[in-house]
This record gives C-alpha cells, structure tokens and sequence, in this order.
C-alpha cells in the first residue's frame, strides 16, 4: 500500500508556512503538533516522507533538472538552463531543491522532538524514530554533498532571535550523518517484513550508508578510510541472503509503472500514486510523462520524452560482451543499430517512438534516442496526461553490487568478491538469469586479471550501463573528482562523431570546474547574514 496518501491539515499548515523560512523566522502564530499518540506520530512521519515525492525533489527537480546533464544524457529542449549548467544563485530550481530538503528535516525534527514518549509503545515509536532520523539524515546528505558546508539545524523551535545561523563544516555533516543512520539501522525494520519499498527498512539504511561513505571517500573530502565502511555496509546488505536480482531487467521498471513492488530487487523506491483528473494525488512529473519513452497516443500514454540519450551511453553497450569497454572508432556514416547482446540497452534507450495514432516507430538516430526505462503503455488505464504514477528507485540491490565491487576494489585490489559483485550484475545484463537465456553461451563476466585502475574504470562503465537515468551519474562523476574533466572529455570525443551537432552538447560545453558544487540561493544569503556564497558564484 502507499504510504503518502494523507497529510493532516495541520502538517501541511506547518509545512508550508513556517517551514519554507524557517532559516531566517519563526512565525508569531507557529503552534508545533502535539504528537500525543501512534497514529499522530505517524501521521507526523508520512509528511517527512511526503518531501520525497514533492515536484522539487524526486518528483522532477532532482532526476531531470539537476541531473540530466551529464556524458550519459542532455534535454531534448536544448535550453541554456540549470540543466545545460547554467547556474545562478537566484535559479529557482535550486533554491526549491535547497527549501524542500529543510522542509523535509523541520518535519523529522517535529517528529523527534516528541518521539521519546514513555506512555507509548515502545516497539512502534523506535520504529517511528528510526525512520525519522534516517530521513532526515538522508535529507542532510543530499545537501551537503550538493551544497558543501551547510547550516545544522536540529531544532523543531526555530527561533526568532538567532536568524543568522553560519554554515557547519561538511566533516561535521557527514559525522552527523553517519551517526544518525547507524542509530536509525538498529530501530528500523528488516526488509522481509515490509510489503513494499517505500518505507525504510534495515537492507536501505545499510546501502546509504555504503553510498554515505563512498561519497565522503571521494572528492572533496577524501576520507580513505571511508572505503572500508562502506565495502562493511555494502555486504551487510549482501550477507542477508535476501536481496537478489530480478532475472529480467526490464520487469524491475515495469513493475515501477505498474504498481508492483519487488524489495529484493528495489530496495528503497519514492511511491507516487492517482492522477490529476482526480483531484488527489501524489504524482509524478518526471518519470514516464517528462521523461518516459517518447509517445504522442494518450490511451498508451503522452509522454515528452525530455531527456535524450548520448552516443556515448549507446556504444557503452557493447555488442561482445568481452570486448574492450572502450566506444570504437566511429564509421564514417551513422550506422543503423544493431541488436545488443546486453538486453539493458534496448531497455534503457528507447528504441521506438509511439505516433499519435499508437503505432511504435523505429528510432535509428543514435544521437536522439529517448530515455526509454520508464514507459507509459505498462501503466494502467485512464493515463492523465501530463502526469504519471509510476514510483522511482532510491536503491536498487543492483547498486550495491556495485558499490560492493568498488569499495573491495579500492580496499582489497580487484578480489574475487570485487569481480562476483559486478559479474552477478553483467549475468543479468545478458540475460543469464532468465529462464531461457536469449544469448545462450554468453561469456558475460568482466576480462579476469585486470589491475586496480583497469577494474575501478570497469566499475565506472559498469554503472553507467545500470544505473542510467537513475539520478546517480552526477554524483559519480562529482565524487569521481572528475566531473569537469570527463565532460569536456565526452565534448570533444563527440565533436568527431558523425551526426554530432552542438546543441547535442550544451551542457559539456557549459560545465565549469564549481559546478561540483550548487550556489547558495539568493533569497537565504539575503535572510541569513552569517551564510557565505559557494566559490565561482
């Protein structure tokens, strides 16, 4: 079942009025929710998780209009906009991302303030506080690896008389970060006892803190001991015995559209359900109707089909899977695609349009293929259309493999649990998990023997493959340290292709070497005198 289905009147009160300045005043009339019982404290919790879903957080904002732009995919708009790294302090995208992520931790600090109840029971409200303190520390971990230093509020007070609160170190960040996941890991519940994946469960605060910590590893803090806790959280993860792939890649984002939970495949996904014409719903702008498969028919289900895959995440797939990673020399003509033994690629690059008039029509322009994983026509009947319903991927079992490989990688040098974690995610890319394997025979395992640095640029393809589309490219390449470099890298590998216009690559072309970082908005360095502005800005 959903579990965003109902905010109290009072919770959205609070939400959007005192929460949205909450830095700078706190309202004369602000009355904070008493929270007295379970079922009010839960009703406190489902507006924390209700931020996920807010049209500036994963409901578009954050998988399109600050993650499009990368070596992997570009707006079919072609704007010189945020998602063609355009960036002002005063853009509206991000100061929404920067608001809606304090709006989501005010709510967890309401919840908290009140959760230490003796007079209720005591399994249901640790159940409760541990899901709030991980919300909120995940809430903080999109800001700090987007914004660096940060202001650390923790307060469900916020105070009229200190309105200029400075920005807290990143360290100090991650630290609280950290322990407040490790906290929320021994309250909250284990997977194979939730009915879907929406709500956090053990295996989910495991594999964010795997991704905490490869992100504290990385640029720009560098913590190399990092790397060890996260290879320890990855295999928690793993050691369960629980999670497994989905044997067909393509039914992990069917199941999305249709409603269809699979936990040990997806482990923590944003819900969104119902549609406009309803008049009550959480839906979804981004996925399927933004960015779904391109489609005019809207019995099959409109969809703009904003986000264009690059040529560079087209010759990624491979056609033998134990051929160099390396993109070939490119033909003198653009070729007509050929089939892929690695079945994710059909999947994740639409090969078809839809007319108006329903019919699928080959697309053989490998420069302007559509993103394709999510597809309207697996959803149910009745489609609206400017919105969608289906859910989006927080965590896929998927990732942590590959989070496991890197992590053993970096640790241990290219192990052999380094090469099972990624070699059991290339047996599904090629099917060998089916039923009846398409490519019977298929060596799909990574080339045996390669060095650290060969398998680390192994483990970099390998995601990009998997993980395309999935709001995760960015924070690699930033992580990587090498955003800048591989954008101006993949700029010019595409001057020399054939069919390449300049408009395929806006955001290669814009991309400067602050953008590992947003601004601080405009309106909050205007209220907070003691925040200071990101450097470049």
């Amino acid at each position: 079942m959903k579990i965003r289905h109902y905010i109290a009147a009072f919770l959205i009160s609070v939400g959007s009025s005192s929460c949205e300045d909450f830095l700078s005043t706190e309202p004369t009339n602000f009355v904070a929710p008493t929270y007295n019982t379970i079922a009010e404290l839960e009703t406190g919790l489902t507006g924390v998780y209700d931020v996920l879903g807010s049209r500036m957080f994963y409901g578009d904002n954050w998988p399109f209009f600050l993650n499009v732009g990368t070596d992997l995919g570009y707006s079919r708009y072609g704007s010189q906009d945020i998602t063609a790294y355009v960036i002002t302090p005063g853009d509206r995208y991000v100061t929404e991302f920067w608001k809606t992520l304090y709006q989501g931790i005010f709510r967890a600090n309401l919840v908290l303030a009140r959760v230490d109840n003796p007079s209720l029971d005591e399994t249901r409200r640790n159940e409760i506080k541990g899901q709030a303190l991980f919300l909120r520390a995940y809430y903080y971990f999109m800001l700090v690896s987007n914004f660096g230093d940060v202001p650390l509020l923790q307060t469900d007070k916020p105070s009229i008389d200190n309105v200029n609160v400075p920005r807290t170190p990143s360290r100090e960040i991650y630290a609280m970060i950290v322990k407040d996941m490790e906290a929320a890991e021994q309250l909250v519940i284990d997977a194979s006892k939730l009915a879907g994946g929406g709500r956090v469960s053990k295996s989910a605060v495991q594999g964010i803190l795997a991704r905490v910590h490869l992100t504290m590893a990385g640029a720009p803090l560098r913590i190399e001991s990092s790397y060890a806790e996260a290879l320890k959280w990855a295999k928690k993860v793993k050691d369960q015995n629980f999670h497994q792939l989905n044997p067909d890649y393509s039914q992990v984002f069917i199941n999305y559209a249709q409603n269809k939970y699979d936990i040990k495949e997806s482990i923590w996904e944003v819900e969104f359900y119902g549609r406009l014409s309803e008049n009550s719903a959480e839906f979804n702008y981004f996925i399927g109707q933004r960015a779904g498969l391109y489609s005019e028919n809207e019995a099959l289900g409109f969809s703009g089909g904003a986000i264009r895959a690059t040529k560079y995440l087209w010759d990624l797939y491979a056609l033998d899977p134990n051929s160099t990673t390396t993109p070939p020399t490119p033909p003198a003509t653009v070729p007509v695609p050929q089939k892929s033994l690695d079945l994710r690629r059909d999947w994740t690059i639409a090969p078809y349009i839809i007319s108006a008039a329903g019919v699928k029509v080959q697309d053989n322009d490998v420069w302007r293929k559509t993103m394709g994983k999510w597809r309207r026509e697996y959803e149910a009947s009745g489609k609206d259309r400017t919105v969608s319903d289906q859910n989006f991927p927080i965590l896929r079992y998927s990732d942590v493999l590959l989070m496991l490989a890197e992590a053993e990688n970096a640790v241990n040098g290219p192990t052999s649990v380094a090469y099972e974690a990624i070699n059991e995610v290339r047996r599904r890319a090629y099917g060998l998990y089916l039923p009846v394997p398409p490519n019977p025979g298929v060596n799909a395992d990574l080339t045996p023997n390669l060095n650290p640095d060969e398998f680390f640029q192994a483990i970099k393809e390998e995601r990009a493959r998997e993980l395309a589309f999935e709001a995760l490219r960015r924070p690699d390449l930033i992580r990587w340290g090498i955003l800048y470099e591989r954008l101006k890298e993949y700029r010019a590998w595409a001057m020399i292709q054939p069919g390449y216009a300049a408009g395929l690559v806006l955001a290669p072309t814009n991309v400067a070497p602050n953008h590992v970082l947003l601004p601080i908005p405009t309106a909050d360095l205007s209220l907070n005198k003691a925040l200071t502005q990101n450097p470049g800005y």
